[in-house]
């Protein structure tokens, strides 16, 4: 067939495709473009101008040809978006044609994605600073686009686990497609985007920078969501909720609506942000987008009412997944009031507390965190006490706080005190917000009487301070005061040993136990006192 022949045999199908396509001839000068090429360029597309495709389509073929020999090449472009942001990409399969008098290259290309509202464009360095943004997706995000540029994109997000998920699959993939991500407005709202990004390039292989683009898009499941949970959460005891993976709820029963001062019309299509102040929404929305994000059920067990600290509730968000079991489309929130029981746990972790130091620290028979007191250590371990952390302490392990070389006895001690019933007794050090270790006296009390579940309380004293007065040389030096012995060689005679027996002592850092015992019985002095320095007007225990 001639190369006209060929034009006019592939031109109507070209046109009749949802795809992008080119006809070109064996030099690369484009003899058709069809309809959705030509409206993208329309569109404000530049990089969609039909010549310019060709020049780079031809380019890759050169290239292509000279390491394999398939029928048809295979492509990837980048498409600046019109807002001059972000980019888009397109896939493109290039064949050749024999024609009477050289040969037709047949084109056609996919955009990765095409559903969705306009596209919004972003690019970020790679030490996450924004280098460019969409004017509109400032506008939606309620700032000024100079608001924007030149600052920390981490600051955008709504939490930091979204961050780092999307930038680490950056990293490691070169590209993310069809992702979700939710950014903080500047009122502290949530904003759930889709999201189409890749990174960047030098020849080296080192990211330059990633770019891509935002769309919103409609949540198509809150009607179904409201037909299929509506009679079931009005049935349910507690306060019980519906939302989507918009974060709108679209059920509620009376008991939410009286718990937090609602009508019907004030929730229902509205997110918690939007009948909440933003500091006290913040917690439930980072709560349901964790449930969304890792497709499991959150289990807060003692969290304070927002609008009444005083009262407290054992809550928990089920997700909701589509009919395939695949995506998570919503979630079913309940929350019981245990405000009672919390009183009587307070009740109990205050009596626990020896000294006004002592922190007291909940967890449950597998170690995970569930309350703290209202003491800290300093340096502290969580962070400035605030009156709903509850919400954040994510019931991690309390090991994952230890340090590696006191796990074993740690461990040892958690077993004997879950299997026995009795209090242990441990010295163990545990990292703090300024990333060292802080030594501290724990004694670890079981019950189970409280919630009807086992329970651990750690009752944690700092010793730091002390631990300067337990060294040897100091040790024998409390020895010689409780003895009235001015030196080491009548302190020797007080305890029936050589003088030697003192210097080495001193020189090993470590007394003999029996010098220590013997020297209370027969002085009266504490044991508490003379090996920590501490509580000198106590007797002999």
């Amino acid at each position: 067939m001639t190369l006209n022949e060929l034009v006019d045999f592939y031109r109507p199908r070209l046109d009749a495709s949802p795809d992008l396509g080119l006809l070109l001839d064996g030099h690369g000068n484009v003899l058709h473009a069809n309809g959705p090429l030509r409206s993208l360029f329309d569109e404000g597309y530049t990089s969609a101008q039909p010549e310019g495709v060709a020049r780079q389509l031809l380019d890759n073929m050169r290239t292509s040809e000279r390491d394999t020999a398939a029928p048809v090449h295979e492509t990837r472009l980048r498409m600046a978006l019109p807002d001059g942001a972000g980019i888009r990409q397109v896939d493109w399969k290039t064949l050749t044609i024999p024609a009477a008098e050289g040969r037709l290259l047949l084109a056609w290309g996919r955009l990765r994605t095409t559903e969705g509202g306009r596209e919004m464009g972003f690019t970020i360095l790679p030490n996450g600073n924004i280098s460019a943004v969409s004017p509109m997706l400032s506008a939606i995000c309620g700032y000024a686009p100079d608001e924007l540029i030149g600052r920390p994109a981490r600051q955008f997000y709504y939490t930091d686990t979204a961050r780092r998920r999307v930038v680490s699959q950056l990293l490691e993939k070169k590209e993310v497609e069809n992702g979700e991500v939710t950014l903080r407005r500047k009122d502290g709202s949530p904003l759930i985007l889709w999201y189409s990004a890749e990174s960047i390039r030098d020849a080296s292989g080192s990211m330059v920078a990633y770019s891509g683009y935002f769309q919103q898009r409609p949540f198509v499941f809150s009607s179904k969501l409201a037909n299929d949970f509506a009679r079931i959460v009005d049935a349910l005891p507690g306060v019980a909720w519906v939302c989507g993976r918009d974060l709108r709820i679209v059920a509620v029963n009376d008991s939410y609506l009286e718990a937090y001062n609602r009508n019907r019309n004030d929730v229902i299509g509205r997110t918690e942000h939007d009948f909440l102040p933003a500091e006290q929404a913040r917690y439930l929305v980072e709560a349901a987008l964790r449930v969304f994000e890792e497709k499991q059920e959150l289990l807060h067990p003692a969290v304070p009412h927002l609008l009444d600290p005083a009262v407290w509730f054992r809550t928990v968000r089920r997700p909701i997944f589509d009919d395939a079991r695949q995506e998570v489309i919503g979630l079913l929130g309940i929350a019981q009031d245990i405000s009672g029981k919390v009183r009587q746990e307070n009740v109990f972790m205050e009596q626990l507390r020896a000294t006004e130091s002592d922190v007291v620290v909940v967890t449950d028979d597998q170690g995970r965190i569930l309350r703290r007191s209202l003491q800290t250590l300093s340096p502290s371990i969580f962070g400035k006490r605030e009156p709903f952390e509850a919400y954040t302490l994510d019931m991690r392990p309390v090991l994952d706080l230890l340090d590696v070389d006191d796990l074993p006895k740690v461990r040892q001690a958690l077993h004997a005190a879950l299997r026995e019933h009795r209090e242990q007794h441990i010295e163990c050090r545990i990292r703090n917000l300024t990333g060292s270790y802080t030594t501290v006296l724990a004694r670890l009390v079981f019950n189970d009487t409280i919630y009807g579940e086992p329970r651990m309380y750690v009752v944690a004293r700092d010793i730091g301070g002390e631990m300067e007065l337990r060294q040897a040389s100091m040790v024998i030096e409390r020895l010689k005061e409780a003895a009235r012995a001015k030196t080491d060689r009548e302190l020797a005679r007080f305890l029936n040993v050589s003088a030697a027996s003192i210097s080495n002592a001193r020189k090993n850092d470590r007394v003999p136990p029996d010098w220590i015992i013997d020297t209370g019985l027969r002085t009266g002095r504490s044991i508490d006192w003379l090996v920590r320095g501490m509580q000198q007007d106590g007797g002999c225990r």
